[in-house]
């Protein structure tokens, strides 16, 4: 192939970093001039398998500046190269990287995406719930950035019996992370100011975290069961599934069987 020819490849890192890139990914990082890591959308494993790690020379972690405020400076430097962006989850579930790709292809740049696992399908797949059940997803903020947003969009999902994944708020740059239990907290006090019945006392739902790790953990029951236990300990990245007021009888057996919910 071409190796003058400016190609930006974004690859999706899946769930659990390095740990879970795939064979198709192993083969492009060997070919690559240049292996750019994107640590600010989301936490990531830091592990680098031996397989990835011959590779690690190449390896640059790159910036939101480098990307969102420098873009073109940064594509200047990669032309004529092959270089690989590694984003955590699959590269464009969420938008952040999408400008920079439409900026590569107006600027000449040959652009492949190389999907991986999100959270978006993994916590259905995790949980026992029906894909097809889900409706629009949201993301809580911290109480720093109060919004009734994730209220509303668990009221409209549930006008159409549908499940609500509520993605929580990191911050990258200091470490922090929204709890399930916190989580929990904020749509309680929301449904205190709604009073819309939509997040009560016997509400299912299910908390998630670090899924697609050695150590995931989910946990089902009502916001009280659920809220309970070491949260802050477990760590990162962290998600709550506000089940809908009704449950096929597939999606109960699942929940029953492998967690133990009393439905």
């Amino acid at each position: 192939m071409n190796k003058v020819e400016s190609r930006l490849y974004f690859i999706g890192m899946g769930l659990s970093g390095f740990k879970s890139c795939s064979l198709e990914t192993l083969a492009l990082l060997k070919e690559a001039d240049i292996i750019f890591v994107e640590r600010y959308t989301n936490f990531a494993s830091d592990e680098i398998p031996p397989l990835i790690k011959k590779f690690e020379p190449k390896f640059k972690i790159i910036t939101r500046k480098d990307l969102e405020e420098r873009d073109q400076e940064f594509l200047a430097d990669i032309r004529n190269k092959f270089s690989v962006l590694l984003i955590p989850g699959d590269p464009f579930i969420a938008t952040t990287h999408n400008s920079l790709r439409l900026t590569a292809i107006k600027n000449g740049f040959r652009c492949r995406i190389i999907h991986n696992t999100s959270i978006i399908s993994a916590a259905a797949s995790a949980s026992g719930l029906s894909s097809y059940r889900f409706g629009r997803t949201v993301t809580c903020p911290f109480p720093r950035n109060a919004s009734d947003f994730p209220y509303e969009i668990i009221r409209r999902n549930k006008t159409i019996e549908a499940h609500t994944l509520v993605l929580l708020d990191i911050d990258l740059s200091t470490g922090d992370f929204l709890t399930v239990t916190e989580a929990i907290d904020i749509l309680m006090k929301l449904e205190g100011k709604k009073q819309e019945k939509q997040f009560t006392s016997n509400s299912l739902v299910i908390g998630l975290a670090k899924i697609g790790y050695d150590g995931e953990v989910i946990r089902v029951g009502t916001p009280e069961e659920v809220k309970e236990g070491s949260w802050t300990e477990i760590g990162p990245p962290q998600a709550l599934c506000v089940c809908a007021d009704s449950l096929h009888f597939a999606e109960e057996e699942a929940l029953q069987v492998l967690w133990r919910a009393a439905i």
